[in-house]
């Protein structure tokens, strides 16, 4: 298991109460009607009702992986959908 990821911040979730263990999660954002995929993404997860926690590191990532698209690995087609 990854260093960063050995030991939970939280030990609870806030919400249910369940376990909060390290996880790596595949996280999708969005800015100015562009979709991201981060992918391998090292965050607290509850394991009973699936709740995500985001540290510091993590947020900067995210931040990081809207402002600068470009640097993208990889670039998906997406099926999209309008319901209403």
């Amino acid at each position: 298991m990854d260093k960063g990821l050995e030991k939970a911040k939280m030990k609870t979730c806030y919400f249910c109460k369940g376990p909060v263990e390290p996880a790596h999660i595949e996280y999708m954002a969005s800015r100015a009607g562009h979709y991201i995929l981060v992918k391998d993404l090292p965050v607290e997860l509850c394991r009973q009702c699936g709740e995500v926690y985001l540290d510091d590191t993590a947020s900067r990532q995210i931040d990081e992986a809207v402002s600068d698209v470009a640097k993208a690995e990889q670039h998906l087609n997406i099926p999209v959908v309008h319901c209403g």
